[in-house]
């Protein structure tokens, strides 16, 4: 299968065929520049994490790491053509709940395993979509995101093992009976590009061999018709997850369900609800 990039009005169908969409949408020069230097400064600030995963930059106070959050980071997520995109395959009622970093740096970034993110999220009835932004050219040689196509219509996260091989940056591992590796493609993504892919989608990427970094932006949205269980949420004392503080922000539209939390992981007084004050 070749990745084609496809207009707004056919984001909705080919994500829902396939798992994924890339739009034709590209972040205008302006807010990829932001961006570009929101993410060389985070990499700078932090390089003891190494090529570890930066967990909610854009939370007020910091994020689960001790980063040093930067509101910069939400107006990413708010800009309002990605809302648009997000809509297009979750509906009018959107919560962002999570974002991560993801930089490989040249010649010893290590691969991700093929997952399925829905493997630990606390989310109820799992419902949720990844954009995931190039904040640089993102190609095979310096290892750019994989993904299985149509692997989302079983609608199941499938069977996981924990590896234990220390070339594996993140140790979820979807069961290799599970799919077909040989159907992976490649999703290349020039700067500021982006790919929307669903919570049961199998996706991950290969080791970094080449002399050029590679930075990704991944921004989680889910419907609020759906709930984030904060009580449920696994692995509490892996500051790297933390879904049990996590904090929500309502970006667009009400609150469907009624029953999602706008407090937890916010600074006292304030509420993941527009217009997001301290």
């Amino acid at each position: 299968m070749q990745i084609e990039r496809v207009a707004a009005d056919e984001v909705s169908a080919h994500y829902r065929e396939h798992g994924f969409a890339v739009p034709r949408y590209r972040l205008p020069p302006t807010r990829l520049a932001a961006l570009q230097a929101l993410a060389a400064r985070l990499i700078d600030d932090n390089r003891h994490l190494g090529d570890q995963p930066m967990v909610c930059p854009h939370v007020p106070g910091g994020g689960v790491q001790g980063l040093k959050g930067d509101r910069a980071w939400l107006a990413i997520s708010l800009e309002p053509a990605i809302l648009d995109l997000v809509e297009s395959v979750v509906g009018p009622d959107i919560i962002l709940w999570g974002t991560n970093l993801f930089a490989k740096p040249a010649g010893v970034g290590r691969r991700v395993p093929f997952h399925r993110d829905g493997r630990y999220w606390p989310i109820e009835p799992l419902a949720s979509v990844t954009v995931w932004i190039a904040v640089e050219r993102c190609d095979a040689e310096n290892g750019c995101l994989r993904v299985v196509p149509g692997s989302h219509r079983a609608r199941a996260v499938g069977t996981h093992y924990t590896s234990q091989r220390p070339e594996d940056l993140i140790p979820e591992t979807l069961d290799p009976r599970e799919y077909d590796a040989g159907s992976a493609v490649d999703v290349v993504l020039e700067a500021g590009e982006m790919v929307l892919f669903d919570v049961y989608t199998i996706h991950g990427s290969n080791p970094n061999t080449s002399d050029r970094r590679r930075i990704g932006y991944a921004m989680r949205y889910m419907p609020s018709t759906s709930r984030f269980v904060h009580d449920a949420a696994e692995r509490r004392d892996q500051p790297s997850s933390a879904h049990h503080t996590r904090p929500l922000f309502l970006v667009r539209g009400t609150d469907r369900c009624g029953a999602n939390d706008f407090r937890t992981g916010h600074p006292e007084g304030s509420l993941g609800l527009p217009p997001y004050s301290e």
